[in-house]
């Protein structure tokens, strides 16, 4: 796979093998393949970058199914931190203490998933930092977000 974008190159090659005679059953039960993707990213004018990552999987791949599984995935995992960190702030906190980082950020998430698919706005169209807001601001779109009858 080549992909040009945002100012920079990016080939990737997969390739997969059979799980099995290759690793331990006891261990990895339902593996059933092994991958792995070598990638070459050039961002700008910079000097390439070579990275070799493994996978393994409980599905039987191969190399393009691979690819794009990988590829789903970390849209997924990027889509979610970038909205954390902007959205959220989450990059800039600086609580610290015990456990209170991981209980804010699992508190974050949920507000998340809360307010995300709910539309709100001209047209059910609002941005996740206006929902947020609206929600903070108002009992009722609390309310509503949460699936409650407003008394």
């Amino acid at each position: 796979m080549v992909e040009n974008s945002h100012g920079r190159q990016v080939v990737q090659t997969a390739r997969v093998i059979p799980a099995a005679g290759h690793i331990d059953t006891t261990a990895w039960p339902a593996c059933k393949s092994i991958g792995v993707i070598d990638s070459w990213r050039r961002v700008g004018d910079k000097p390439a970058q070579w990275e070799r990552r493994y996978y393994i999987s409980s599905r039987d791949l191969d190399g393009e199914a691979l690819g794009r599984a990988v590829r789903a995935h970390w849209g997924i995992e990027n889509r979610l931190h970038w909205v954390l960190d902007v959205g959220f702030g989450e990059d800039a906190s600086t609580v610290r203490k015990d456990d209170a980082p991981q209980n804010l950020s699992l508190l974050k998430k949920m507000v998340l998933n809360l307010v995300r698919p709910v539309p709100m706005g001209k047209n059910g169209k609002m941005s996740l930092r206006m929902k947020r807001k609206a929600t903070a601001w108002s009992d009722e779109e609390r309310a509503r977000v949460l699936g409650l009858e407003f008394i």
